[in-house]
C-alpha cells in the first residue's frame, strides 16, 4: 500500500486507484457536522485572502452525485483486506494485524479527482480533537482540510502521510550509494509546499480569532496553545497512520537525532558523514532513515513550518488578559509554548540542514573519507 505513495510522486493520478465509489456502509456520519463546519470555514478563510476555489458548495458523505462546484468530502471507515463483503461493508472493525484495504485512506486526507477529497473516520476523530460539547474542532483538523483544499484549487492530488526508507547493507557499494543519490533526487515537491503555505495562511487569519481563540488564556497564549495541539496532533497522527499501515516505523539511524539544538554546523557535517560512511561501510543488517519529501512535507519539516509561521504571529498579541480563573495555568502555558515552539522549529531545521548536507556528501565528485 506504501507504492501509492510513489505514484504521486511519479506524477501519476489516484484517481484510478482510489476513486472507486464507496458504499454508504463504509461511511462514517458521526463526525460529518464538525467536518462540514470546519470545511466551510477554511474556504472562506480562503475566500477572504483572496485565494479563489473552484467550487460554491460543500457536501459530505453525499449520498448521490453531487451538483456541479460542489465539493464531496467523504469520511471513511477502515476494513481490512480480504475482510469485507463482496459489497465492500467490513465485516468487524479494523484490526492492527492485517492490512487495510484499497478504500481506506492511509495518508489521513486526500484529493481524489478534482472535487472530491476522501479523509480517514480515525483521523478526523484523532485532528478534531473536541475538548467540550460545542467547541470547534481543535486545529488539526482546520490545517489539513485547508491543506487539502489547497490540493483542490491546484487540481492536484497529495497526502497527509510520511514515510521512512531502509538501505540493505548487504547490496554493492556502489547500489548503496544510488539509493542515497535516488533518494536526493525527489520529483517534486512544489506542489506539496504550496498546499502548506495556503493552509498556514488559513490558520493565521482564523487561529487567534473566535471560535479557535482559547478565551481562558491570553491571546498570545491561546495561538502558542493552538500551535502545541497541532504538534501534538500531527505528531499522534504520524504514530497513529503507521500503525493503521501495520508497518513497525524501524528506528532511524542516530545521526538523525540533533541532540543540541540548534545544532552546530560541524556537528552536521560530522552526523552526514558518519550516515554515509555506515551505510557505505557496513555489510549486514539495515539502516533507515527519513525519506525527503516526494508528495509530502515529512514530521519535522511540517512543524517548522508551523513554528515559522504562527509565532511571529502569537509574539504579536497581548500576553495579557485570559480567564483569572486559570491564571497559574495562563502563566505556565506561557512560559513553556515558547520553548516547545523553538524545539519545533530547530529540529525541522536540523533534519533540512542534514539531509542537504548528506546529498553534498553522496553527490560529491569523490567518496568520502571514511578513515
Amino acid at each position: 500500500m506504501r507504492q501509492l505513495f510513489f505514484l504521486l510522486g511519479a506524477g501519476l493520478s489516484l484517481q484510478a486507484a482510489a476513486a472507486a465509489p464507496i458504499p454508504a456502509c463504509r461511511l462514517d456520519d458521526s463526525p460529518k457536522p464538525i467536518v462540514l463546519d470546519t470545511i466551510t470555514r477554511s474556504a472562506a478563510a480562503y475566500r477572504t485572502l483572496g485565494k479563489a476555489l473552484p467550487f460554491d458548495a460543500v457536501a459530505v458523505n453525499p449520498s448521490g452525485p453531487t451538483p456541479e462546484r460542489t465539493l464531496a468530502v467523504f469520511i471513511v471507515k477502515d476494513a481490512n483486506e480480504g475482510n469485507t463483503t463482496p459489497q465492500a461493508c467490513a465485516r468487524a472493525a479494523a484490526r492492527k494485524d492485517a492490512p487495510l484495504d484499497s478504500l481506506s485512506v492511509l495518508g489521513g486526507c486526500v484529493v481524489v479527482d478534482p472535487l472530491q477529497i476522501r479523509c480517514s473516520a480515525d483521523a478526523v476523530r484523532l485532528f478534531a480533537d473536541v475538548r467540550a460539547a460545542g467547541r470547534p474542532a481543535g486545529p488539526g483538523l482546520p490545517y489539513i482540510l485547508a491543506h487539502e483544499l489547497g490540493h483542490v484549487r491546484q487540481q492536484s492530488v497529495g497526502d497527509y502521510s510520511g514515510r521512512t526508507e531502509s538501505i540493505d547493507l548487504k547490496q554493492a557499494r556502489a547500489s548503496k550509494l544510488k539509493a542515497l543519490q535516488d533518494a536526493c533526487d525527489p520529483v517534486s515537491t512544489r506542489r506539496e509546499s504550496e498546499a502548506d503555505a495556503l493552509a498556514l495562511e488559513v490558520l493565521l487569519h482564523a487561529l487567534p480569532k473566535p471560535p479557535y481563540r482559547e478565551p481562558a488564556l491570553s491571546e498570545q497564549g491561546s495561538l502558542y496553545w493552538n500551535i502545541d495541539r497541532l504538534a501534538l496532533a500531527t505528531a499522534a497522527w504520524q504514530q497513529n497512520s503507521l500503525e493503521q499501515e501495520f508497518m513497525s516505523r524501524p528506528a532511524v539511524h542516530d545521526a538523525f537525532q540533533p541532540g543540541e539544538l540548534p545544532t552546530p554546523q560541524r556537528k552536521i557535517e560530522a552526523n552526514a558523514k558518519r550516515f554515509v560512511c555506515d551505510v557505505l561501510g557496513k555489510s549486514k543488517g539495515r539502516i533507515s532513515y527519513p525519506g525527503k519529501s516526494v508528495s509530502h512535507p515529512p514530521l519535522e519539516q511540517r512543524l517548522r513550518r508551523i513554528a515559522e509561521a504562527l509565532e511571529p504571529a502569537a509574539k504579536r498579541l497581548p500576553a495579557t488578559g485570559g480567564s483569572r480563573e486559570f491564571a497559574a495555568v495562563s502563566r505556565l502555558q506561557g512560559d513553556l509554548s515558547p520553548i516547545f515552539t523553538h524545539i519545533y522549529r530547530e529540529t525541522g531545521a536540523y533534519m533540512e540542514a542534514i539531509q542537504a548536507r548528506i546529498c553534498t556528501v553522496v553527490n560529491a565528485p569523490q567518496a568520502p573519507d571514511c578513515e
